[in-house]
Order: C-alpha cells, then sequence, then structure tokens
C-alpha cells in the first residue's frame, strides 16, 4: 500500500511555533503518512517543494484567514490533489473557503486521521468524507472529539528558539495545550462560535510528552494555550503537576475568566506552589453593562475582589480588554485610567486601542444588542460604527498611534 505525502500548513498561530499544525501532523504520521510541516505564517520564504497528495491547512486564528486561503489557491494550482483547511476560524469560513479548496475540516484532524490517510490515497472522495464540508454541502456534520491523541510533530517545524515569541522573562516558553474548545458563551468570543460549549479533554500522557520534548529544546516556562483552563476543575491541573513533577523546577501561565478566579481560588494556590507566576484573564472593560452583553459571568465589583485574590497569591494578573465597542461612551473610555489607578494594574499599551472584532460567524450579529448599529462589511468581518463619531476619532488617534509603534492589534478571541 502506498505512502501518501502529506503537507500540513500553518497559516498563523499568535507568533508562536504551530502546536496545533503540529498535532496533525502527528496523528498524520502516526497513521501512516510521509508528512512536510511549514510554518508559513512565522516563516513565508521556506515554501516545502514537493509532490502532496494531501495539503490540510492550519486557520486557528482570524489572522490567518486571508493567508489560508491564499495558500489553498496557491497549492492547487501548483498541482496539489487536494487540498483541506482546518482550525476554529476556517469553520466559521466554510462558505468563502470551501470555494478555494476542496473542503473544509469542521472536526478535529487528530480524530480522523485514518479517514484523511485513504482519501490523500484516492480512496475515498471528499464529499464522502465525514467531518469536511464542501462547497456542495448545507448541512454541517456533526464533530467527533478525537480519542487516540499523538504526540506533536514539533521536529516538523523550526524550534521554539527560533520564535522571538517564545523568549520570556521566565526563560524559553513551551506552549502546551490540555483541553480544545470551553464551557462558557461569551458572546463575542470565536472559541464559543466554532465549539459551542464543547470542551474536549487532550490525553494528559501526550500533554505531558509534549512538554518534555519542548524542555528538550529548552523549555522551562509552560503556557497553557487552552481558551480556558478551568474547563473542568481537574483535568488541566493534573496535566500541570504531571509536567511539574517531571520536569520541575519550571513556571507556568494560563488563561482563565475572572470569575474562576474567585471560585478556584484554593487550587490556583495549589498551582503558585507548583509555578504558576501568570494568569491572563479577558476583563475587556469595567462596566457592568458591558460584561453582560459580552456574557463574561461577572461583575466590576467581582473583578475588583479576583484582582484582590490574584494579587494575595503571587500571581502576575494580564487582563486583556476591549476599549472600543458600540455600547461604551467617550467619558467612560477616559475613565478607564482611574479604573486601573485603583487597581493598580498595568496593562499592555495596546490595549488601550483595541476594538470589537464582528469576525464572519460571531454569535453577537444575532444579538438584539446590535440593533441600530450600522454595521459595514469587510470581507471576513464587519466593521461597525460608534453612535457617537468622537468615540471612533479617538479610536482612530490610538489606533494610528499604535500602528506607529508597531503595537496594533484588535480583539479576535479571549
Amino acid at each position: 500500500m502506498s505512502v501518501p505525502s502529506v503537507a500540513i500548513v500553518s497559516a498563523f498561530e499568535a507568533e508562536l511555533q504551530p502546536i496545533l499544525a503540529a498535532s496533525a501532523a502527528g496523528s498524520l504520521r502516526a497513521a501512516g503518512a510521509e508528512v512536510t510541516g511549514w510554518d508559513a505564517g512565522g516563516f513565508p520564504l521556506d515554501f516545502p517543494g514537493g509532490d502532496f497528495d494531501l495539503v490540510l491547512i492550519s486557520i486557528p486564528s482570524f489572522e490567518g484567514i486571508e493567508t489560508g486561503a491564499r495558500l489553498a489557491a496557491i497549492f492547487k494550482a501548483l498541482g496539489a490533489r487536494r487540498v483541506l483547511v482546518f482550525g476554529q476560524y476556517a469553520w466559521l469560513n466554510v462558505a468563502t473557503l470551501a470555494r478555494t479548496a476542496d473542503g473544509v475540516i469542521v472536526d478535529e484532524p487528530e480524530g480522523m486521521a485514518a479517514d484523511l490517510i485513504a482519501f490523500a490515497r484516492g480512496e475515498v472522495t471528499v464529499d464522502r468524507l465525514a467531518g469536511v464540508l464542501t462547497a456542495g454541502h448545507r448541512v454541517r456534520p456533526k464533530r467527533h472529539a478525537a480519542r487516540q491523541w499523538q504526540v506533536p510533530a514539533r521536529d516538523l517545524f523550526p524550534p521554539i528558539s527560533q520564535y522571538p515569541a517564545h523568549r520570556t522573562t521566565f526563560g524559553l516558553l513551551g506552549n502546551i495545550e490540555a483541553t480544545r474548545g470551553c464551557h462558557h458563551r461569551c458572546s463575542y468570543c470565536a472559541v464559543y462560535a466554532a465549539y459551542g460549549v464543547a470542551a474536549i479533554p487532550i490525553d494528559p500522557d501526550v500533554v505531558l510528552a509534549d512538554a518534555t520534548q519542548l524542555a528538550a529544546q529548552g523549555a522551562g516556562h509552560f503556557v497553557f494555550i487552552d481558551a480556558e483552563f478551568f474547563n473542568t476543575r481537574r483535568h488541566a491541573l493534573t496535566v500541570m503537576e504531571a509536567v511539574a513533577r517531571r520536569l520541575g523546577p519550571v513556571t507556568f501561565e494560563l488563561t482563565t475568566r475572572f470569575d474562576h478566579i474567585l471560585e478556584f481560588e484554593a487550587e490556583l494556590n495549589r498551582m503558585t506552589e507548583l509555578g504558576l507566576r501568570v494568569v491572563t484573564s479577558a476583563l475587556e472593560f469595567p462596566s457592568d453593562r458591558l460584561l453582560q452583553i459580552l456574557d463574561k459571568g461577572i461583575d466590576v465589583r467581582g473583578i475588583k475582589k479576583a484582582i484582590r485574590v490574584a494579587n494575595a497569591a503571587g500571581i502576575e494578573l494580564r487582563p486583556s480588554f476591549i476599549t472600543f465597542t458600540p455600547w461604551i461612551g467617550l467619558d467612560e473610555i477616559r475613565a478607564l485610567d482611574d479604573f486601573l489607578d485603583e487597581t493598580g494594574i498595568a496593562v499592555d499599551p495596546t490595549a488601550r486601542q483595541t476594538r470589537l472584532l464582528l469576525y464572519k460567524g460571531s454569535p453577537l450579529l444575532g444579538s438584539p444588542w446590535l440593533d441600530g448599529v450600522e454595521l459595514i462589511d469587510r470581507g471576513f468581518y464587519y466593521d461597525w460604527k460608534h453612535p457617537d463619531p468622537a468615540v471612533d476619532e479617538l479610536w482612530s488617534q490610538r489606533h494610528q498611534q499604535a500602528l506607529e509603534a508597531g503595537a496594533g492589534r484588535c480583539c479576535v478571541r479571549c
């Protein structure tokens, strides 16, 4: 039986070594494929040569949509026999991407490796491939969680030492994941838009093996890239304990909601003993009205309490903000500094110019909160106009200043 040639391409993955592409590559390789990896976002000049039976393009982030679509067209033009795209932003843009690629995987590719191998060999056609949507499909197939996880094929991509984002004040960073999806319904979040309220656990032994191979590359500080560390009470914590026991002393950082900082205070104190140093949490904006619109599960009073809990535990709290939305006025934006002074929070300067991103597929697009808000179709997202033109003018000024400083961005996820 022939060995299919498969290319796994990462369009863009947060300027880190692409774990999602590496994970898919590990599963395809274990299933019998000859796999080539390419981080197109980080190393665009390293275009892989080869006559590929199948090209899989990972689009886990908003920044990768246009690149992913362009790469699909390029690989098709160069003669790749089959091209599929995957990742949560691929799922959210099926109608567009399925016209460029042969189809869009709306499942975890790790769970359908055998089917993808059969497809690469030409044993099944794309329209008969479970978990894939094509331009002709109208009904989204039910996704099935992967059960047999494989260790990510990190060796197919440049070592973490070649990625500037992996260099931190804690040392070289290793990016690991214990779960995918999220059990929350934050109304603007692409994770919720793609997964619903599903949270998929990853085999702890596989996560530990991945951390071990990252340690061999020099990592001593590990970030859990999970959208929500506490998708379950124990799963990710068990993984952290295993990594600390096997590789310690090491340090950690993670992402969780502000309400979980209160709910899991005892667990957070335990994790500081294991090496937890940084918690990223989506504050968004200190307004009870906006926190309700975004379904954050906490109010400003609770956020202030969570900040005190994090400070008492010795954790560096890194809140993310969406400073500009259609629902926050000029006076409130200017008063943000008062909140920061009161709580002692240090924020990334780009937080002062972050703007709500209404990507295609956002649950907010069906929300009554957007009634009366003017929207402009920009292809893969909708721009919006604030009812007060002075707010948009302030954003334009701040955004231009951020661009000139090389720090422009908008809000794309929790």
